[in-house]
């Protein structure tokens, strides 16, 4: 062949070419351009696809290469005029944007394309005997799988033994806390096992008789020592003990006049004056303060095994155990965790010796769960009732906490009176307790006439027992200590009239009585009509007992029994009140402090707390004695709780408690301004 042949031909064939033979980075086309997989949770993988085009004819063999955790198929094959779809994958490690880069080569050619991603924390899914809870990345929650029946648990609760789940719920024996110590109250606490707290044993009529305990045959009375004060000393006559008895001796200098408190010396006689140590401010046994960001509502609600119970509210997001913040979840309705960008509530209970024993979110985004939230315990159900958001009556555990049902007391109750929107307007008060196993919500319907409600359903399934309804408004509502409920109704704008009494049916008598009940107490309650403190008994009779104190006394009345308590602002002096014989029993005149919440003690007494230059935790006996009157170190934000010998209170915006040996709450009546412990409402 000739040369111009050969020269020919060649340009011939360069003629020929295809110019998407060219080799250039414009063979192969890239889609995206650059690679946003937004947020993604950390430890879990995400991908997206990435389109590779070969816009040739001739195959290309395309490597890819990214460093983790983003990661990449590192080579394909790809045809002529073909489109390939790879994964490009990424898998979080830590919290916070990633950059990357992804280099993609064919030949001697070499493209880059930009990668971002953020990581963002995962829930923690809850941990509840039982139930395995999983998190599906794919919803952005924690999916509930029940064990199968047989299941070993309870490895994490110090109070259970031989723990097997059956039908989601974790079944065993109650571990025996029992250290054959009867001068020891037993109990156990579910994080840190059993607990021997001292008994305080009762003590005797007879001041001369102190009580002791032996491990074997517990509480029992023994002969005070030789010159025991069991009397006043008023620095000239005292009254000591001598062989078990009760006698006057002149007061020497030096003798007690006044017993030692909490907080405060012994006062001695001094050139016939009693001479009191100046006393000293009560230290906390131990304090609960919130995780940062957190503030916490203690309103005095405690069940009978001194366990505590507030409410705790966070901004934010959180988990549904209420841990750190993060993404963002709260307890739904099942115990699944839910994602929320809002302020949450949630139930908080620590045990008597402040151990948080859990922490479950109620609510999210509720505005009027700012000032707390008012329980009402069932120990005995080991169950408590709370209103949240909407109006929702909630029955959780006292255990854990967790969720036992729920209703909504407003669905279908009919709307009369609509608000400015054209929809109901509903109001719901706390719950009460009412007979064994009824808890009821009074509900007001209306804008500006109303209608009144009690909604009452069983406390173990919530299923509906009764509903109480009256035209206008209910006042006084409350129970007594039989299990009755009581209140008075009457139209809007009109004086207080019909008075009616319910069981567990809710059946009962109703008469017009012109009054308001404040209090009651076994089958009676107290209150005030046209000026004057009255006793309204269970055939709706009036008693006036205004002949033994002034109405202005009646402003904070406390019941057990038949005695009346009352504490006179103005005088600021405590009265006890004898309701069968209508006579009057002690006054105590040195009340010290402004804003009074009172409490009735065991055996007769009242303990009081008070707002004065931080707080004074005050008590008396049965027969008017100061107990003790100390100081606090902290002001006083909510009523005390008095119970097993431990006061407790919120003070500076934490749960403090202090000892105070010997003193215990009332067993029945209406013992604090809002009844019982724990049970709003409701007399013990």
């Amino acid at each position: 062949m000739t040369f111009l042949r050969i020269l020919s031909l060649s340009c011939l064939l360069v003629a020929c070419r295809d110019e998407r033979l060219s080799g250039t980075a414009g063979d192969l086309l890239v889609q995206p351009e650059r690679v946003q997989f937004g947020q993604h949770w950390v430890g879990y993988r995400a991908t997206t696809p990435l389109e590779l085009q070969n816009t040739a004819r001739q195959p290309l063999d395309v490597t890819l290469i990214i460093s983790a955790p983003l990661d990449v198929q590192q080579t394909v094959r790809v045809g002529g005029g073909e489109r390939v779809v790879v994964e490009l994958g990424v898998t979080p490690e830590r919290i916070g944007p990633l950059t990357s880069t992804l280099l993609i080569t064919y030949g001697e050619n070499t493209r880059e394309v930009s990668v971002a991603a953020e990581g963002i924390s995962p829930p923690v899914c809850p941990a509840r005997d039982c139930h395995v809870f999983t998190f599906d990345p794919s919803s952005g929650t924690c999916v509930d799988t029940v064990q199968a029946d047989g299941a070993s648990c309870g490895a994490t609760n110090q109070c259970l033994t031989n723990g097997v789940c059956r039908a989601g719920e974790c079944l065993g024996q109650a571990k025996s806390c029992d250290d054959a110590d009867r001068c020891t109250m037993d109990a156990c606490d579910a994080a840190t096992g059993c607990i021997h707290d001292a008994l305080a044993c009762p003590g005797s009529s007879n001041p001369c008789e102190v009580p002791v305990c032996n491990a074997q045959t517990g509480c029992g009375l023994t002969p005070a020592l030789d010159g025991v004060t069991c009397g006043a000393n008023d620095c000239l006559t005292a009254h000591v003990c001598i062989a078990g008895q009760c006698t006057t001796r002149a007061a020497p200098d030096g003798s007690e006049c006044a017993a030692p408190t909490s907080c405060r010396g012994t006062g001695l006689c001094r050139a016939q004056q009693c001479e009191l140590p100046p006393p000293s401010p009560l230290q906390p046994r131990w304090r609960y303060t919130p995780p940062t960001g957190h503030t916490v509502t203690f309103l005095g609600h405690a069940d009978d095994l001194g366990n505590l119970y507030a409410t705790e509210r966070w901004s934010g997001s959180v988990n549904a155990q209420g841990d750190a913040p993060m993404q963002g979840a709260a307890e739904d309705r099942a115990g699944v965790p839910a994602f929320f960008d809002a302020p949450q509530t949630a139930l908080l209970s620590l045990s008597p010796t402040g151990v948080v024993r859990f922490r479950v979110v109620l609510d999210s985004n509720c505005a009027g769960c700012t000032g707390g939230l008012p329980f009402a315990i069932d120990p005995g159900g080991h169950r408590l009732f709370v209103n949240v958001h909407g109006g929702e009556l909630q029955a959780r555990s006292t255990d854990d906490g967790h969720l036992l049902w729920s209703v909504t007391p407003t669905s279908g109750i009919p709307v009369f009176d609509r608000g400015a929107d054209g929809g109901g307007v509903f109001f719901t008060s706390p719950p009460l307790l009412i007979a064994d196993d009824v808890v009821g919500v009074p509900v007001t319907e209306g804008n500006g006439d109303h209608h009144s409600y009690v909604e009452a359903y069983d406390r173990a399934t919530g299923a509906r027992r009764f509903e109480f309804h009256r035209k206008g408004h209910l006042y006084g509502t409350g129970v007594a200590s039989n299990g009755e409920l009581w209140t008075s109704s009457a139209d809007c704008w009109a004086p207080a009239g019909e008075m009616t009494r319910l069981d567990a049916m809710g059946n009962g008598p109703t008469r017009f009585v012109s009054w308001l009940p404040n209090v009651y107490g076994a089958d009676f309650a107290i209150g005030t009509g046209g000026g004057k403190l009255q006793q309204l008994d269970s055939s709706f009779g009036l008693h006036d007992l205004s002949s033994l104190t002034a109405a202005s006394v009646a402003s904070l009345p406390l019941v057990t029994g038949n005695r009346l308590t009352l504490f006179d602002g103005t005088t600021r002096t405590l009265h006890a009140v004898d309701l069968t014989g209508l006579a009057r029993g002690f006054s105590f005149n040195g009340v010290t402090g402004r804003t009074i919440d009172l409490e009735l003690l065991r055996d007769g007494g009242t303990a009081w707390t008070a707002t004065a230059d931080g707080g004074v935790l005050g008590a008396v006996d049965a027969d008017g004695r100061e107990l003790l009157q100390c100081p606090l170190a902290t002001t006083v934000e909510s009523p005390t709780t008095v119970i097993h010998g431990r006061a407790y209170v919120q003070s500076e915006g934490t749960i403090v408690s202090y000892d105070v040996p010997g003193l215990e709450v009332e067993t029945q009546g209406w013992l604090s301004r809002g009844g019982s412990l724990g049970r709003a409402g409701r007399a013990r």
